[in-house]
């Protein structure tokens, strides 16, 4: 059996040699990849991780209760489990958190029926239960607001008019327009993995559309204050996915109201894209909307600093270098933050404890990181990393686990050109799992950029798409329901596998030029 693997992977390295011409044979412990797939396959943990973080702590907005709650239970969990230097530790001064308490809305003219709907993370909350009539809005900024002032007192204002479906898939309208659902595999075939022209869900933006989008948030962020001052009931705003699938986002502005530059936000509520076209159709035609509903949310002053947790194996004769993984604990409140990514930090803490489980002595020390603030702009990370710099260059290589709850399947590049070798070597005794491939691609979003822009080498994994991008990402649908077992001790194990067989490496990850 050995024979047959190590030609396999002398046909792989002949396949595909680096752009430097020079092949470097990786160390291929068969052995310790049959414990590895024993323990995670047998006794695994993956699955009861996710369902404490999700059905008990629940939902985990950064800066909440929640999400440090969610800290030390897995900082915990991972000491139980024999885990060496586990612990807590700030990242920086996030700020106030926010937490939901209480929604409840109905749509009481021109008939009855409950207003499916969450409320907008950082928004404020209405006096008790409020009943009022709908307005729309059409306006983008200050200017296109005056026409507007002192009208919208005590009512409930529709902004903008309702999302259009479109029928096919196209990641650079998503999630601005609404979808059905798209021609697209849950799973990605032989065939999907070796098409050239696979891309990334969550590729890097060009520069010009990231700032189109500030610009963008700046003049709704400029309307909001507008807003502020006239006593509206609430803002209404259209979730961008239909099937009463609410996709929840924070208010224009939130950065301020978090770090407790201005006084009490409005509040807002995103409602099913459905109900939306429908008051909105019904207030064109000239027919009275009225809207009964109550939204309670809280503040959070008690801690405004931000944590991660982190945990190891100890390396041995390089334990002063280190191959990293992680994903983030931080979640949207719409659902439980299965997917996105109660999932990741499940695999990434399984794989860590794999490798305990199994004695396994890597060369270089092996770290998780579980990091929050990942959907506030990635302050987590981002703090970790400055607060570490004495150890940019003892980290081998940092691998993230944040695309959903689907099997791994292989890497994207992120332009590096070394690593492709490596990484077909490592793949190829698991191939088996499904894992192949290989990809050209930036994707963005995710951890690994952060380490990637200090020239640390760091990778995401291709998944599975599942119901990721369809459903899920932040929306009420991202639930316990969502996790397949099976999927979640596939990852662990090759996450296990990966970062183990970097850690052995005679040499450092190749680093870009």
């Amino acid at each position: 059996m050995k024979r047959s693997w190590m030609t396999w992977l002398a046909a792989v390295v002949m396949a595909a040699p680096p752009a430097n011409g020079q092949v470097v044979q990786e160390r291929i412990d068969l052995d310790a990849l049959r414990k590895i797939r024993e323990e995670g396959m047998s006794r695994s943990r993956a699955l009861a991780t996710a369902g404490y973080l999700t059905d008990v702590i629940g939902p985990r907005p950064q800066g909440s209760r929640a999400v440090k709650e969610a800290n030390h239970w897995t900082a915990k969990q991972l000491g139980d489990w024999g885990l060496a230097k586990v612990v807590v530790e700030p990242w920086g001064t996030w700020g106030r958190g926010w937490e939901r308490v209480r929604y409840t809305g109905n749509i009481v003219k021109p008939f009855a029926q409950p207003l499916v709907g969450q409320a907008m993370a950082w928004s404020g909350s209405t006096r008790g239960l409020v009943r009022g009539p709908v307005v729309i809005l059409d306006a983008t900024d200050s200017a296109s607001f005056q026409k507007y002032r002192g009208t919208l007192a005590g009512k409930y204002v529709l902004l903008g008019d309702p999302p259009k479906i479109q029928q096919n898939f196209s990641i650079e309208s998503w999630p601005y327009l609404a979808m059905e659902d798209p021609p697209r595999r849950r799973r990605l075939s032989q065939e999907d993995l070796e098409n050239p022209n696979l891309k990334p869900d969550f590729a890097w933006s060009p520069l010009a559309t990231r700032l189109e989008r500030r610009r963008a948030g700046d003049r709704f962020a400029d309307l909001i204050r507008q807003l502020k001052g006239e006593g509206i009931a609430a803002l209404i705003v259209s979730s961008p996915m239909p099937y009463n699938i609410i996709r929840v986002m924070a208010i224009p502005g939130w950065q301020d109201i978090r770090q407790a530059k201005v006084g009490e936000p409005i509040p807002a509520v995103v409602v099913s894209l459905e109900q939306f076209g429908q008051m909105h159709r019904n207030i064109k035609r000239g027919i009275p909307v009225e809207i009964e509903a109550s939204v309670q949310n809280r503040f959070v002053t008690d801690d405004s600093l931000g944590y991660n947790t982190l945990a190891e194996v100890p390396g041995s004769d390089l334990a002063d270098q280190y191959v990293m993984f992680g994903g983030h604990l931080d979640s949207w409140h719409a659902g439980t933050g299965a997917t996105d990514n109660a999932a990741g930090v499940a695999v990434g803490m399984e794989a860590l404890r794999i490798l305990e489980a199994t004695g396994l002595k890597p060369r270089r020390t092996i770290r998780l990181g579980i990091w929050t603030s990942e959907e506030g702009r990635h302050l987590g990370v981002a703090g970790w990393i400055d607060r570490h710099k004495e150890l940019w260059p003892k980290i081998s290589v940092y691998l993230n686990v944040d695309n959903g709850a689907g099997r791994l399947r292989g890497l994207w590049t992120q332009s590096n050109p070394f690593m492709a070798p490596i990484f077909q070597q490592i793949f190829a005794p698991i191939r088996d799992l499904g894992v192949s491939a290989i990809k050209e691609g930036n994707v963005g979003g995710n951890e690994h950029q952060d380490f990637d822009d200090v020239g640390i080498p760091g990778f995401t994994f291709l998944q599975d798409p599942l119901e990721y991008v369809l459903r899920t990402h932040h929306t009420n649908a991202d639930t316990f329901e969502r996790l397949i077992e099976d999927d979640l001790k596939q990852a662990a194990v090759v996450l296990a596998w990966t970062a183990y067989t970097l850690a052995n490496r005679d040499e450092m990850f190749p680093r870009k030029r």
